[in-house]
């Protein structure tokens, strides 16, 4: 249920700092937008700004994509939801002004990475996953829920690939920039296939209690979860070992069983709901992104992977994110139901679409004169629609719960 009728008064500015999706969403969209156009265009209309650079302009373009904008994104629903699983009060106010801080300044530096010392590059960042994982954890400790200390201990995990990222990149230890990467991007899917592959079949069923369907209620694989866990995490090791056609096989196979996940999940039954339509897809583009960028590894020259992990970061953690911060910005019907309204859907199909041009750019040229930039487009056009939906539910009271709506 949503929260009780409240007393009508005058949105204010300081609504933003009531609860952790509202600025680091924000904060995930605009980066998303901003970082993209000043890798693809910037040089173009400001040439005496330069290219960032962590290496190579292609590698800060990574960084970027998966650090800072997947960084403030997971962030954004771990913090959220931990109020859900603990019963603890919302981080609010001061204490999340200072993560989004350290936040916005890993950003800043990573823009003058090629001239600051390592030591500066590495601080903001370290300060930005630190202190998201200390916040989870003092709320898990203090309500017991051991459960869920694989979500801090996911933020931590990522916060030190980001370290080593940058060390590598910097050239002052010799690491595997390359594995580095890939952890990185397998870090992602394996929360697309954690976390929504626990909220979809949940929504899913609530939305046919709710609609009176006759549809079966989505049907829970416990196997098939145990296994895709298991699949993922295996080919996560051989691909930091370095085993090109094993891991390819590996990311194959997994996508197999995710496949068999989802194959209970209802899917045809849920039109109605666009909300659950952009959750369902991003979950597909979870499975065929796995089975490409397996492919990939397999057959480089047929699809080269800096073309093919693309369904991966844009594809389905990007669909993650826009899904997930989507629930969050959706109009409260009557009784609490969500509606996507028209621009939230328009944002995410925009972000698909450009998603899946840029995963098969190398079949395009000769139908398309540069289909990289055209997804790049698409991509900034996404989550232009996107803050224009978001930034009016910044203000406001928090409707709870933030994720959901009404319990059928």
């Amino acid at each position: 249920m949503s929260d009780p009728a409240v007393s009508p008064r005058p949105p204010r500015v300081s609504d933003l700092w009531q609860a952790p999706h509202r600025p680091l969403f924000l904060m995930a969209g605009l980066w998303a937008l901003a970082a993209l156009f000043w890798w693809q265009w910037g040089w173009w209309w400001w040439p005496g700004l330069g290219m960032p650079t962590l290496g190579t302009p292609t590698l800060w373009h990574v960084h970027e994509m998966v650090f800072g904008f997947g960084g403030a994104s997971v962030a954004a629903y771990f913090l959220t939801a931990v109020t859900s699983w603990t019963s603890r009060p919302m981080l609010a106010g001061r204490p999340l002004m200072l993560i989004v801080a350290f936040w916005v300044a890993a950003r800043l530096v990573m823009l003058q990475a090629g001239s600051l010392p390592l030591a500066l590059l590495l601080a903001p960042g370290a300060l930005y996953f630190g202190s998201v994982t200390y916040w989870l954890l003092r709320d898990i400790a203090a309500a017991r829920v051991w459960n869920k200390l694989g979500f801090p201990g996911a933020i931590l995990a990522l916060g030190i690939v980001d370290a080593l990222l940058v060390v590598a990149a910097h050239e002052a230890w010799a690491l595997d920039v390359l594995a580095l990467k890939r952890a990185a991007v397998m870090f992602f899917a394996m929360k697309v296939a954690f976390i929504a592959g626990g909220m979809i079949p949940a929504f899913t069923a609530n939305w046919l209690r709710q609609t009176g369907a006759a549809v079966a209620p989505p049907r829970e694989n416990r196997l098939a979860n145990r296994l895709g866990l298991v699949t993922l995490y295996l080919a996560l090791g051989l691909t930091l070992a370095g085993a090109e056609a094993a891991s390819g096989w590996a990311l194959i196979v997994a996508a197999a069983v995710q496949a068999w996940r989802f194959s209970g999940w209802r899917s045809h039954a849920v039109g109605g709901n666009k909300l659950l339509v952009m959750m369902h897809t991003t979950f597909c583009s979870l499975i065929v992104g796995l089975v490409i960028v397996g492919v990939s590894r397999l057959a480089p020259g047929f699809w080269p992977e800096r073309d093919a992990v693309h369904a991966l970061t844009m594809g389905a953690m990007a669909g993650m994110v826009l899904s997930v911060a989507s629930r969050a910005a959706a109009r409260r019907g009557e009784g609490g139901a969500l509606d996507a309204g028209r621009l939230l859907p328009t944002a995410y199909a925009l972000v698909w679409l450009g998603a899946w041009l840029r995963t098969a750019a190398p079949f395009l040229y000769g139908w398309l004169d540069n289909p990289v930039a055209l997804a790049a487009q698409l991509w900034c056009a996404g989550w232009v629609v996107f803050l224009a939906a978001f930034v009016p539910t910044i203000v406001g009271p928090v409707l709870r719960p933030v994720f959901s709506g009404a319990k059928a």
